[in-house]
């Protein structure tokens, strides 16, 4: 089956990466798509970019912008069965990606899948550092000819870097608002599709480029606060079983 990816892109101000993410978009060899971006007022010419490629934009004011919500948005707003998610930062590093996406959801198992992040050629030493230890760790554990059917939840699940669910999964459980300001909600529907009975699928071949430029200090406060976040979810998903 060639499901209709819908890909959404959440975006304030990304001026600086959003034309290299939209150009691999229309590269794909899978072209069963649409591209709907979520865009929190930004200023800096980036919804004139995304115009040019022929996107759906949606509007939300930046005071009311949360990850939850904005995420939630796109999902109102597309059409698609299968929705990826990238940020306006995530570029897609080949032209299989969406095709290798239509082709994990062909396994009626699978809710939602995700693959490994590369920094961006401007990313710092720290990030590509990063980055490469994790690629290396997945070829050591031979998993990086392999997608990996996931039931056991653990940290750094369905990133929504880089990541597609299945909308009727989002429709029964959306993006919890309360995890939306900090991050964590992509991590929680991992949960909540695994104790449905589905996969999460890990696809070493789903590769975007991702980072952020930080600073030794600022990557070191990324890590903690990756494992901060992890944290508020655990506490969420107790109060909330």
């Amino acid at each position: 089956m060639n499901y209709k990816i819908s890909v959404v892109i959440r975006t304030y101000n990304e001026i600086k990466h959003i034309e290299e993410v939209l150009k691999s978009l229309k590269n794909q060899t899978y072209k069963n798509y649409e591209i709907v971006v979520v865009d929190s007022q930004s200023t800096d010419g980036t919804k004139e970019i995304a115009e040019k490629y022929d996107c759906k934009i949606v509007s939300i004011e930046k005071k009311d912008f949360s990850y939850s919500y904005a995420s939630n948005v796109g999902v109102k707003n597309s059409e698609g069965d299968i929705i990826c998610f990238l940020s306006g930062h995530s570029v897609p590093a080949n032209e299989f990606y969406l095709e290798e996406t239509n082709k994990i959801f062909q396994d009626e198992r699978v809710g939602g899948c995700y693959g490994d992040v590369i920094a961006l050629e401007d990313g710092s030493i720290y990030e590509k550092t990063y980055n490469f230890l994790g690629m290396l760790k997945n070829k050591l554990k031979n998993r990086a000819d392999n997608i990996i059917l996931e039931k056991n939840f653990h940290k750094g699940m369905l990133s929504c870097s880089n990541a597609s669910i299945r909308k009727n999964i989002l429709q029964k459980h959306p993006f919890a608002d309360e995890l939306g300001k900090n991050g964590g909600e992509d991590l929680e529907v991992a949960y909540r599709i695994i104790q449905d009975g589905m996969y999460v699928a890990m696809c070493p071949n789903l590769i975007v480029k991702h980072s952020h430029g930080n600073n030794l200090k600022g990557f070191i406060r990324e890590i903690k606060n990756w494992k901060k976040i992890y944290n508020e979810v655990m506490i969420y998903i107790e109060k909330n079983k």
